[in-house]
């Protein structure tokens, strides 16, 4: 794939102009680790994205430095940028935090789902990503998963817990687990999505908080059955 030079005018200043090429080079490799093309651990390359983009490699290590500062890579004297994965312990920590924020943002979004265009929004997604019959590939459920969890959190109407939540770094872990959900774990979610939907268009701020708490305690179960191979081999 290259980039299409056309996209940007000549008569832009340079800095624009790099400025366009690095969002898009953060762009693709984004994308790349939502579908699996790259995985947690895994080293990328500046001359092999060059080569592969068509693009020099000064934008590639200016993206490398904007995703480290997102937290989706490492960046290593002499190595250069690794795909970031988290410990077993780090995805426990996210989990704990997880559940008490997001049952908070379930609580307000409840609270909350009459003001406004909430319900408008939140039904909207719902129709979306609400369980179908046939199985999800993984990447398109993290894809839906997030939009869900994202939209729960911001018709919460607080924009503390949503600058909190987002700053958790949460889609490096979503993606580094989400290759090994079987299609059971899936369903298991899709049951626990059904049950925070309810009680939010419900408006029944409790039942919501407490659906949300039990589905992240569920999805964290199953995680933790995952082998050490999944998680980062380094001493907690």
């Amino acid at each position: 794939m290259t980039l299409d030079i056309g996209m940007v005018r000549d008569d832009e200043p340079a800095d624009q102009k790099r400025g366009e090429t690095v969002e898009f080079v953060v762009a693709q490799i984004r994308q790349r680790i939502i579908e699996g093309r790259f995985v947690a651990g895994q080293r990328l390359i500046a001359r092999d994205l060059s080569e592969d983009l068509g693009i020099s490699r000064g934008p590639i290590r200016e993206a490398f430095r904007r995703l480290a500062a997102d937290g989706l890579v490492e960046l290593t004297p002499n190595r250069g940028a690794t795909i970031r994965q988290l410990s077993r312990k780090q995805v426990k920590n996210l989990f704990q935090i997880r559940e008490n924020l997001e049952g908070l943002a379930a609580r307000l979004a409840a609270e909350h789902i009459d003001m406004g265009d909430n319900r408008r929004i939140f039904s909207e997604v719902w129709e979306k990503v609400r369980p179908r019959d046939e199985p999800l590939p993984w990447h398109v459920f993290i894809h839906q998963n997030r939009l869900y969890h994202g939209t729960i959190v911001s018709i919460s109407g607080n924009e503390q817990l949503c600058e909190l939540i987002s700053n958790l770094q949460l889609p490096i872990m979503m993606y580094q687990i989400g290759s090994a959900m079987l299609p059971a774990n899936a369903a298991v979610s899709h049951e626990d999505h059904v049950r925070v939907a309810e009680a939010i268009l419900a408006g029944d701020p409790e039942a919501a908080e407490q659906a949300m708490r039990r589905h992240l305690r569920r999805s964290h179960e199953w995680v933790t059955q995952l082998p050490d191979t999944a998680f980062r081999r380094k001493a907690d």
